[in-house]
């Protein structure tokens, strides 16, 4: 098999709609597809979707239970990488400066009190690589305590610090709601408004949700919901390094950056697991030989963009149903079906 790693000019773009294809005519095997297909559902029932793009052309989409083309998937953390890309398209408009600006610039008024200084220091670079410090059991409960508190922000800073900000990786949804915070104080606008602006409206995407906290600031780090197809452009997007159309939605550079392993997560090996690494809110992992970039959520809620494949694969999950091995992140070790049953699929 030849992989060309290079993205070629692409003389189509989804805005509009995606172009369906044989899979026989984008180098993809239809029977082994099938075959994936049968996989998901024989191990993970629970699935309603299943979204197969090959050189910019849909060529495989099937959804089942209560989904369908139109219906909107509550994406869960994969809004992180959403909130990563936007991040991204802030520092091209200039209404962020410096992935080393910190919370003491952007939320002053949070710190008016006796509160430890290390707190003000946080990067915004620390929070976009879950390293921030400040104490957080993601499966343990201090993401339902934010949820349950009055003002969000002021409970994710009320943590007290269990390292250094900058030294210690720890998943956070607390950490995305405070990037949603210095979004919204360094651009005047909510996260959703301004992927309203930058990032949803140039791709087509016009039918979504993404609700707010107490206090009117996105929930960054989950909620949002977006169709299964359009879920593919955001994939499509980053594959093609942030362009579209011949224009640049997020910098080539961002993405690059964003998908390099800023963290090591699981270590090669570990309990049979593969290696898992983390960027700029997007995960890192190998697809048998081939580097992949996911944006994942809760039951399985997950977009594999594989670069050397020209591929993006989108899953979604019904939430009703979530069996126990999709409940946290774990899942990224164990559930292998890009590379077990799609990959194999790749003929040229």
């Amino acid at each position: 098999m030849t992989i060309n790693n290079t993205i070629p000019p692409r003389d189509h773009w989804p805005t509009e709609g995606w172009r369906s294809s044989d899979p026989g005519a984008q180098g993809m095997d239809a029977a082994r597809l099938a075959a994936a297909d049968a996989y998901l559902n024989a191990r993970a029932p629970h699935l309603d979707s299943l979204l197969i793009v090959r050189h910019g052309c849909l060529v495989w989409e099937r959804y089942s239970r209560q989904a369908a083309i139109d219906r909107l998937h509550n994406v869960k953390s994969a809004a992180k990488s959403v909130l990563s890309l936007l991040v991204g398209i802030a520092l091209q408009t200039g209404d962020l400066m410096s992935l080393d600006d910190t919370l003491g610039d952007f939320l002053a008024a949070y710190f008016t009190g006796a509160v430890d200084r290390r707190k003000r220091d946080i990067r915004l670079r620390d929070l976009l690589t879950m390293r921030s410090g400040l104490e957080w059991r993601e499966w343990g409960g201090t993401t339902q305590q934010m949820t349950a508190s009055p003002d969000w922000v002021r409970f994710v800073l009320d943590r007290p610090l269990s390292a250094d900000p900058g030294t210690r990786y720890n998943y956070s949804t607390g950490d995305t709601q405070l990037i949603a915070a210095v979004l919204q104080q360094a651009t005047g606008m909510t996260a959703l408004a301004f992927a309203d602006l930058y990032l949803f409206a140039p791709l087509g995407i016009e039918r979504r949700t993404w609700p707010t906290d107490p206090q009117g600031i996105t929930i960054g780090g989950a909620e949002l919901a977006l169709s299964s197809r359009d879920l593919a452009k955001l994939g499509y997007l980053v594959l093609n390094r942030g362009q579209w159309g011949g224009e640049t939605i997020v910098p080539a550079a961002w993405i690059a950056e964003s998908t390099q392993a800023h963290a090591n997560v699981i270590p090669a090996g570990t309990d049979d697991c593969v290696q898992l690494d983390y960027g700029y809110l997007w995960w890192l992992r190998q697809q048998g030989d081939y580097a992949s970039w996911l944006a994942v959520g809760y039951g399985g809620q997950v977009i594999y963009v594989i670069p050397a494949l020209d591929l993006v694969v989108v899953i979604t999950g019904d939430l009703r149903d979530v069996p126990d091995g999709f409940r946290d992140n774990r899942m990224l070790c164990a559930f292998n079906v890009v590379q077990d049953a799609i990959l194999p699929a790749v003929l040229t």
